[in-house]
Formats: C-alpha cells, structure tokens, sequence
C-alpha cells in the first residue's frame, strides 16, 4: 500500500468502531451467539480478502514453519479472544466495555518485567496511573452503585485485553513469515472454523435456519458489514505493522475504543456518558504511554 503507516492505523481504528457498531446490531437483531457471530465475520472477512491474495504479485510464505507456528498459537488465542469479545459486546454498553480493551498493554508490560526483569520506564508507570484512574472513573459510570466486574461485559472485556496482550507479537511473526494478505486470510480462517464448528456440529439443523433467518430479517448486510469491515481494517493493520513496530500501530488503533465509546454515548443513548467518556479518554492516554515507553 502507497499509504504510511500511521494513515493505515487510523484506517484501522476507524475500521474497528465500525466493526463494534455492526457486530452490537447484529447480535441484538439475530439472537444468535457470540460465537456465530464472530466467527461468520471472520469467515466473510477471509472470503472477501482471498481475491486480492490470489490477483497479489508477490510469492508464497517466504517461512512455512514460522507462518504454521503463528497460526497455531495465533489462532488458538484470538478465537477465545473474539468469542469473549463477542460476550461483551452483547451484555455491555460500547461506552463501558470497550475501554478496557486499553489494559492490554499491561499484560505486556507486567509479562516483561515477571518473566525477563524488564523494569518498567518511568512512562510507563505514569500510563498505568492513568490506566487505573481511568478504569476507577469508568466503574463510578456503571450505574446503581455496582462495580465495574460486577456490570454485564466488563469481565469477559477484561479476558479479552489479557489474551490480546499475551498476543500482540503473534500478527508481526506472521506477517513476517507470510506477507499481510496470506496471514488475514489464514488468521480469518482458523479463528473462523473454531468459533463455527462448535456451533454448527452441536446445533443440529441449525445451518438452513441460520441462512433463512439472514435473508428473512435483512441480517446478511450486517453479517457482510462485520467482514467487509473486519477484512479492510485487519489488512490495514498488517500492512502498517510492515513499516514500523507493534506498539505504534496498536497506540494509534486504540483510538477506536474512543471513537466506539462515544458512538455509544451520542447515537446510542448509553447513560452516565460524562463519566464514561472521561473515563475511556484517561484509558487510551495510559495505553499509548505505556505502549510508548515499550519503544
């Protein structure tokens, strides 16, 4: 792509808040599961970006075994990823779960200094204080005096930002291995079967119910908008990750959280939106100075 990375990594935030709204309508419109859900988006994402991997000039994976290896580990983890992400969407507000993607970046800084005795730079201690303010603030927008793990989608968002940080490396392995397209197209692919198989062979007769409700109710623009979505925003993020490190792209893809949380204030009507967006802002200002200090 002709476009720099950061370009591309705004592409991509914007990508995932689209993606956010389109995956919130389509489980609250379909009844169906997280798990359906997810995996039919990667599914169509995978679909609709393997053209361009078949019309692409380039050469296959230039390391089979690493591209195997990432897939492997890769898939494993983003499939309960994005089963989890799919739960929180469901039961939570946008502006109230979404936020929490932003601890992410404590899993990999906790991970460095437990395990490698990589201490923590002076920025990134001041990100994760922001990081537990925002989060404190975030819990006082719950509503009705409950914590914040005790409101629907706060926990299964938390699993989420600890499986993504575990693995934030797995998509620059195989990138590297395999180019961007080839690695969308696989990563979509495994974490596509592992949601759906489980639903398809445990639900009976449940594939031409499924079809006819996406016709019948006008769902398949929703189900094609999740992937169409998915697959513009993923590609982008590979590319941007081609030209620069993790924590540059991942600073500037949080943007989304943002972006989704005020959707969920101004067009969704979400309660307690002086406190959530606040809240959501102090998040995203720890997760790019922790991120920062990782460089």
């Amino acid at each position: 792509m002709l476009l720099p990375w950061p370009a591309l990594a705004l592409l991509t935030a914007c990508c995932e808040s689209g993606r956010d709204l389109a995956v919130r309508r389509l489980l609250q419109r379909s009844g169906w599961t997280a798990a359906r859900v997810m995996g039919l988006s990667c599914l169509i994402s995978a679909a609709l970006t393997l053209p361009w991997l078949l019309l692409a000039p380039d050469g296959g994976p230039s390391d089979g075994t690493r591209l195997l290896l990432a897939l492997a580990a890769g898939g494993l983890v983003n499939a309960l990823a994005f089963w989890a992400y799919g739960r929180a969407l469901a039961r939570g507000d946008l502006s109230l779960v979404l936020p929490l993607i932003n601890l992410s970046p404590l899993v990999l800084l906790f991970s460095g200094w437990w395990l490698l005795g990589e201490r923590p730079a002076p920025a990134a201690l001041a990100g994760v204080a922001l990081l537990v303010l925002g989060a404190l603030l975030l819990g006082r927008g719950t509503g009705g005096g409950l914590p914040l793990l005790s409101s629907p989608g706060a926990r299964s968002m938390l699993v989420v930002a600890v499986l993504w940080g575990l693995g934030a490396a797995f998509d620059k392995v195989g990138v590297n291995a395999g180019g961007s397209l080839t690695w969308v197209v696989l990563f979509n692919l495994v974490v596509a079967v592992s949601l759906l198989a489980p639903e398809l062979t445990g639900s009976g007769g449940s594939t031409a119910r499924l079809a006819a409700a996406a016709t019948s109710e006008g769902l398949l623009l929703l189900v094609l908008l999740c992937g169409l979505t998915g697959a513009v925003g993923m590609v982008c993020q590979m590319e941007a990750l081609r030209q620069t490190a993790v924590v540059h792209v991942i600073a500037i893809k949080r943007l989304s959280t943002l972006m989704s949380a005020t959707v969920g204030v101004t067009l969704l009507d979400e309660p307690r939106g002086g406190l959530r967006l606040p809240a959501a802002a102090l998040m995203l200002a720890g997760a790019i100075a922790v991120l920062n200090a990782a460089r």
